[in-house]
């Protein structure tokens, strides 16, 4: 199952999060949006987000004026003593979260976790991670205090209650299709 939890640095961003449907409905957490694994809705604004992801990283390499935050979304699993990346979302027992202060290599890249994890136990928040273009599930950064990217956002808000996605549309300038 998918799911967002509204985390600190979630105030911008929605994180998804996939776990075993066992836990997830044993949660009881109004900001926990639940998407079946393999979702259209959630696939379609994951081949967006890859799509327009080369702009994205031109921006990151030379900010202009008015732009700042940005972060990349991946997909983590623990495995033996550490954790591996994935951009499936049928994979069971994946955590997407949100990393940050980015540096790049050509198609390598190092950030921070800003996300405190809730299921996946071989990272924490804070720690850096390397990771490849090709393990990118989402971007996003702020221009002008609204967000650009996020495409991951639209389907748990759509999937939420309607009041939320008028404040992030109002708020943060968030267009779901």
């Amino acid at each position: 199952m998918l799911r967002s939890v509204i985390s600190r640095l979630s105030v911008l961003v929605l994180s998804i999060p996939s776990i075993p449907a066992e836990r997830a409905l044993a949660q009881d957490n109004p900001n926990i949006q639940l998407i079946k694994p393999g979702d259209p809705a959630m696939a379609k604004a994951h081949e967006k987000s890859i799509g327009e992801l080369d702009g994205f990283l031109q921006k990151l390499q030379n900010p202009p004026a008015g732009t700042e935050n940005y972060s990349l979304k991946l997909g983590f699993k623990d495995k033996d003593k550490s954790v591996v990346l994935t951009t499936d979302q049928m994979a069971p027992d994946v955590e997407f979260m949100w990393v940050y202060q980015i540096e790049a290599s050509g198609d390598r890249f190092t950030a921070l976790l800003g996300d405190r994890p809730e299921y996946i136990h071989n990272i924490k928040q804070g720690d850096r991670v390397a990771f490849e273009k090709a393990d990118i599930f989402d971007w996003l950064y702020v221009e002008n205090g609204k967000i650009k990217g996020n495409y991951t956002a639209c389907p748990l808000l759509l999937s939420g209650p309607k009041e939320q996605l008028e404040q992030y549309r109002e708020v943060y300038g968030i267009v779901c299709d």
